[in-house]
């Protein structure tokens, strides 16, 4: 966790611990489970600036920590932020911006979506995560109901061989999770090589 995060952590424990709410409670308001508030005060997990602002409102805390972050959700940002988050060798904080642009994206209008996913991003200087940002581009404009941009349709777009990202994360083989994320990868995702389990583009 960085400093500014940890931080925002500490006022919004020392809300909680004012307002004589416990774990649970938050949890419950936020939607997540009290394991996952006990390891974000802990200090053990990097928590997304969503799951803070969730947190905020929970404890009446106005989350002036976010009045940096853009307006709108961007598809093309997020590439650029996945470029940079490999180039430092995180692949776990690339997904973690993935996963930050559907928080971000839940919820909006179809106006919204159709501006964030229409202009095709530039490369991340891998064609892996370039298909899993095309499979996210598709899943987010089939749920609003658009028409898929046909930038995400393009051959480049599609693996020739199969992607299980979550060996990536890990860093070696994981058979027996790499067979559970095939079964349950977005039909957006699976269809061009890139198998993720559904949970894991979910904010904690």
């Amino acid at each position: 966790m960085n400093r500014l995060s940890s931080t925002v952590v500490e006022r919004l424990r020392a809300a909680r611990i004012e307002l004589r709410l416990s774990q649970a409670d938050i949890a419950e308001r936020i939607g997540t489970t009290q394991s996952a508030i006990a390891r974000l005060e802990s200090g053990r997990s990097d928590p997304r600036l969503s799951t803070l602002e969730r947190y905020a409102r929970a404890v009446g805390v106005e989350p002036t920590f976010a009045a940096g972050r853009p307006a709108a959700p961007s598809l093309e940002r997020t590439a650029d932020e996945v470029r940079a988050s490999l180039k430092a060798g995180d692949a776990s904080e690339a997904l973690r911006h993935v996963i930050q642009f559907l928080d971000d994206i839940d919820g909006a209008d179809r106006a919204v979506v159709r501006r964030a996913v229409r202009v095709e991003p530039d490369g991340t200087g891998d064609e892996r995560w370039d298909a899993l940002l095309a499979g996210i581009a598709e899943y987010v404009s089939r749920r609003a109901g658009l028409s898929v941009p046909g930038w995400a349709s393009a051959p480049g777009r599609f693996l020739r061989r199969f992607w299980f990202v979550i060996e990536e994360l890990m860093g070696r083989p994981m058979p027996g999770l790499a067979a559970l994320s095939a079964g349950s990868a977005q039909q957006e995702l699976a269809s061009r090589g890139v198998f993720l389990d559904h949970a894991s583009l979910e904010s904690v």
